[in-house]
């Protein structure tokens, strides 16, 4: 049977499951309730649940009726800390937690993809890994590599999707090459002379310091990175003083660096110590700059997102396909898996429409709602793909 009349089958059942995901988030690392319907789920279609000592999130695999190679289809469970403000009938129930990045579409794209594959395990020559990821917002791929997750199989290649409301419900973007940034983040410490604030000259100023710190470091980006390759540099956070007649000791500052290469992201780190350290030390004061090393780029494999254009065009028609143009500087922590583990892809699935402004809102936005319609393409989508790698 083709995939499309596949799928059929069950969009009604998989809009159903969409609905009591999104109905009740749970935030990064706390996923247990979604861990448990997972679970459950996987355990009705007679999916094979491997335990490597998670604390959420799910790797299940499914094995085929030969010997062959295997494709890890990996999607992300957790909820962003926002109150969602949409208004659906079926909106979060959980106070402060909502899917507003979409993560809820992509657990039921893969529930999706485990029952249809399972279905038809009989044809498939290897094996198909889920991955169904915990805290994509807070780096839990790491955990996934902590549990050592190919101690299951060791997969050939990774293949995924994102919700993208630019796009609409219906069709896929893909990108070859780099698709997302790297995502790493700084403190900076700001240590002066505090004093009077009448008696600057008594003193070592750093709120001073930290104004001009924060102009020189944007010369990181416009004179010191490749400019090929964008880089963006965000100071999110800026703390000092108490009131306004005196000059406190010490100011602290917190920023994002994000790259779209290795070698770019480590010169331009290193550019913000020296630029930190010297900026302070020509005004009298001294500072520290503390890493908080994240995500590296997400770098699409070129034969992966041919072979998935292949597969949409199979599915959902190659009029429903487009290739996108620009990367985006935001981070996605698939990269933590692939090219390390294997290569690997991930594509972009429309969910806006243009009869509803409030699809197009974007993501980690509270009002933001995705068009349903984008499931069964997901699903579609990635299901030809691993029909025709396991041929």
């Amino acid at each position: 049977m083709d995939t499309m009349s596949l799928t059929a089958k069950y969009e009604d059942e998989m809009i159903a499951i969409r609905r009591h995901i999104h109905r009740h988030p749970e935030l990064s690392n706390k996923e247990y309730k979604t861990t448990e319907f997972i679970r459950e789920k996987l355990t009705e279609y007679g999916v094979e649940i491997a335990e490597i000592g998670m604390k959420t999130g799910v790797v299940a695999v499914i094995r085929g009726g030969k010997p062959g190679k295997t494709v890890a289809i990996r999607e992300d469970i957790d909820a962003l800390p926002m109150k969602e403000l949409t208004g659906l009938p079926f909106a979060s129930e959980n106070d402060g937690a909502c899917h507003s990045c979409g993560h809820d579409i992509h657990t039921t794209v893969l529930l999706y993809c485990a029952k249809v594959l399972s279905e038809i395990r009989e044809e498939l020559a290897g094996t198909v890994m889920l991955i169904f990821q915990p805290a994509e917002e807070h780096m839990g791929a790491g955990e996934l590599v902590d549990c050592n997750f190919t101690q299951v199989a060791k997969p050939d290649a990774f293949i995924g999707l994102h919700v993208s409301p630019e796009i609409d419900a219906g069709s896929i973007g893909l990108k070859k090459g780099p698709a997302n940034a790297s995502n790493d983040f700084f403190n900076i410490k700001i240590k002066g002379k505090g004093g009077h604030g009448a008696h600057p000259e008594n003193c070592i100023d750093p709120v001073v310091i930290s104004g001009y710190v924060i102009t020189q470091l944007q010369t990181v980006i416009s004179r010191e990175n490749y400019p090929v390759y964008p880089g963006v540099l965000t100071i999110g956070s800026i703390h000092g003083g108490t009131v306004n007649n005196i000059i406190p000791d010490y100011v602290e500052m917190h920023g994002t660096l994000r790259s779209l290469d290795p070698d770019c992201r480590k010169k331009m780190m290193a550019a913000i110590d020296r630029v930190v350290k010297g900026c302070a030390e020509s005004m009298r004061g001294t500072a520290e700059v503390e890493w908080e090393i994240g995500v590296p780029p997400l770098v699409n494999d070129d034969s992966i997102i041919e072979a998935v254009a292949e597969a949409a065009a199979k599915t959902i028609g190659t009029d429903h396909v487009s290739y996108v143009k620009n990367p985006s500087m935001g981070s996605e922590d698939f990269s933590v898996l692939f090219p390390k583990f294997g290569p690997g892809a991930q594509f972009r699935l429309g969910s806006g429409n243009n009869e509803d402004p409030n699809s197009r809102h974007g993501l980690h936005n509270s009002k933001n709602v995705f068009d349903e319609k984008c499931i069964r393409t997901g699903a579609s989508v990635i299901i030809q793909y691993a029909r025709d790698f396991l041929r």
